[in-house]
């Protein structure tokens, strides 16, 4: 009853403006409307066209590019294997004139130096770990690289590695 009432005392130039704001509202949205249907044609249209002229020469290429790819993985693979033997046969010559001219001991603690910094690495590397603090809470084991230069005593025999420098002597 409230609102019949504002209604009925309501100006007539607002009855106007109200009238005038619906028809644009009705308008605008008539507009959008004719806007998302020129796209979804446009899309539809689109579509068509990659049917008709691009599918039938991926078609026609896919096999020539799979095998290009596959000569490119197993050429990948050989370089790959390449690289990797040579890396492996430079380190065993670094670890072999290390324990021939450095001794057995200095052979062991780079391995282990080496070890660590590989272990740390990997680390940084999974995504499911998080670093905590830089070297908040880092203790080196007793028998590691970093123990001995901090003047601990080692656990274990240094040639207890199967290595090339635990093999030497």
């Amino acid at each position: 009853m409230a609102i019949a009432k504002v209604a009925a005392e309501s100006p007539d130039w607002l009855h106007t403006l109200a009238q005038i704001a619906g028809v644009l509202l009705l308008l605008e949205l008539g507009l959008v409307l004719i806007i998302v249907c020129a796209l979804m044609i446009g899309m539809a249209f689109g579509a068509r066209w990659l049917h008709v002229h691009v599918v039938p020469v991926l078609r026609e290429y896919t096999p020539r590019a799979q095998q290009a790819m596959e000569v490119t993985r197993s050429s990948t693979d050989r370089a790959v294997t390449g690289i990797a033997e040579f890396y492996g046969w430079r380190q065993r010559v670094e670890t072999t004139l290390r324990v021939l001219f450095l001794g057995r001991r200095e052979a062991t603690r780079t391995y282990e130096d080496a070890a660590i910094r590989a272990a740390s690495q990997m680390q940084m590397m999974d995504s499911d770990t998080e670093l905590a603090g830089a070297d908040a809470d880092y203790a080196p084991e007793a028998g590691t690289a970093a123990a001995d230069r901090e003047g601990r005593p080692a656990d274990r025999p240094p040639d207890q590695f199967n290595t090339l420098a635990g093999n030497a002597g």
